[in-house]
């Protein structure tokens, strides 16, 4: 049977404590770390994401120089394979903390995206779980869309629901398709799998903080994801049925003329 839920303009507040819903919370290996966090976390949110900088960098230092090493010491080319892949997630991450800096203010300017260039840049992001798991990727584009939109934010929802299809599949036997069309005054971006499927109980909860089912999951992709949808005025509805796939169709206001977003996540409107 196929399970439906929508989520219209919906908002998710994450927390400081799980919820009752799920085994998993914030991890960090490191406990002095952990308590240190913790408490910039209660005191003040601008003085969390410098601690978070700060804890985040040294590691990924440490990551670049011992890939800078390996592929020195290496002449086998399917080792430098996957050193690409840990130089290019590290990059990644490295990019999302300098955002994170560059983005505590408390408006964001937005500009015009186009949704086009927004899914190839999620799937470019999402491309070494992709071939690793041998994806088969389907694009059904109709015309393309530009709209206001808040781009940095949007290509993480995108990645998160197209990180999510991927681990989902089977590994070889996966097909991932994106559909694009215009219905009257709404653009409609469909992101399907084949994947194992959510049934009808889990479903209500997918958007819901630190909700997972994933043995390593933290459950704060979708939830961020959500509050991403909802501060660009975005609607979406999840379809799933077990074993047969899951489908996530985005619902953009081809009307919105909102210029800036706060930290909040608030619309603030030019006057």
């Amino acid at each position: 049977m196929k399970s439906l839920v929508s989520y219209p303009r919906a908002k998710v507040t994450l927390s400081s404590r799980p919820s009752h819903h799920s085994n998993s919370g914030i991890r960090f290996t490191d406990t002095n770390s952990r308590s240190w966090i913790a408490t910039k976390l209660v005191d003040d949110r601008d003085s969390f994401i410098t601690a978070l900088v700060h804890e985040l960098r040294n590691p990924l230092t440490n990551i670049k120089l011992s890939v800078e090493l390996l592929e020195f010491a290496s002449t086998d080319d399917k080792w430098k394979t996957f050193l690409d892949i840990i130089r290019r997630s590290s990059m990644r991450i490295s990019d999302l903390v300098n955002d994170l800096l560059k983005n505590k203010q408390d408006e964001v300017e937005v500009e015009e995206h186009s949704i086009h260039q927004l899914l190839d840049e999620a799937l470019e992001l999402a491309s070494d779980r992709i071939s690793l798991k041998n994806i088969v990727v389907i694009k059904k584009y109709e015309q393309d869309c530009k709209l206001t939109l808040n781009g940095p934010e949007m290509k993480i929802a995108l990645t998160n629901i197209i990180v999510n299809a991927i681990d989902a599949m089977t590994t070889g036997k996966g097909q991932l398709t994106l559909i694009t069309k215009s219905i009257e005054s709404r653009y409609v971006v469909v992101i399907n799998d084949n994947g194992c499927g959510i049934s009808k109980e889990n479903l209500k909860n997918i958007f819901k903080p630190y909700y997972t089912n994933k043995p390593s999951g933290l459950g704060i992709g979708l939830a961020a994801t959500a509050n991403i949808l909802r501060s660009n005025n975005i609607r979406v509805n999840v379809e799933s049925r077990e074993t047969k796939g899951t489908c996530f169709i985005l619902l953009f206001d081809r009307t919105n003329d909102s210029k800036k977003i706060n930290k909040k996540g608030e619309r603030v409107m030019c006057l």
